[in-house]
């Protein structure tokens, strides 16, 4: 049988550019930011497959970073902002999670996904579930521990957080009106712009089986 399939390659591609607090620098920088896709060859035709992943580039010191260096604004602080914002993300997923009072084998695997594709950090079955049992615990909302660390985040950060509480709360494919209302309020305490929330919450209706894949959202950057 002969074999058509002569192998793959990576084919990167910039996708955005702006100013950023580059982590390396400690100062403003111009950057890149460039999505690599997977490519294939079958029978000399080069065709897409997929996406490795995604990256940002500082232009001035050439250091390489993951999308979510783009989502602070905390000039010399952001390596704790970048702490911080972990920590909030970890955070919300889990009260997401527990916000029905039911805890769902899809709903960990969403919460695990998501994480990894945002942060790039892998979180452990029994971790998201001591994560989810400690939020269901605490007297904190949401909303309230998303007031604690809004100063941290710019507009693309706000943005993540809650498209990532919708995936969670799609996983079951369906968002359920109470959910919507959760992401909703969520966006209030962010200042996220009514008309923007809802965008969000449209996009995710469409694309919330991306969180199987170990790939950084969209940045409106």
């Amino acid at each position: 049988m002969p074999t058509i399939l002569f192998g793959a390659e990576p084919s990167p591609t910039r996708i955005g550019s702006g100013e950023f607090q580059c982590p390396e620098c400690m100062a403003r920088r111009a950057y890149q930011r460039t999505r690599v896709l997977r490519r294939v060859r079958v029978l000399g035709a080069s065709l897409p497959a997929g996406v490795y992943g995604e990256y940002v580039e500082c232009q001035g010191c050439l250091a390489t970073f993951r999308p979510e260096v783009l989502a602070y604004d905390a000039g010399p602080r952001t390596p704790a902002a970048v702490a911080e914002y972990q920590r909030a993300m970890r955070r919300i997923l889990a009260l997401m999670v527990a916000a029905d009072g039911r805890i769902r084998d899809p709903e960990i695997a969403t919460v695990r996904r998501i994480f990894e594709a945002i942060t790039g950090k892998v979180l452990t079955a029994p971790e998201v579930l001591a994560e989810v049992h400690d939020a269901g615990q605490s007297p904190t909302t949401a909303a309230r521990f998303l007031a604690r660390v809004v100063g941290y985040l710019n507009d693309y950060g706000k943005e993540q957080i809650l498209r990532a509480a919708a995936l969670v709360s799609r996983c079951d494919g369906e968002l359920h009106v109470h959910e919507a209302d959760v992401v909703r309020r969520l966006g209030g305490v962010l200042k996220v712009p009514a008309r923007r929330i809802e965008r969000i919450l449209a996009g995710t209706e469409v694309r919330w089986s991306e969180a199987a894949a170990p790939s950084s959202s969209e940045s409106s950057s």
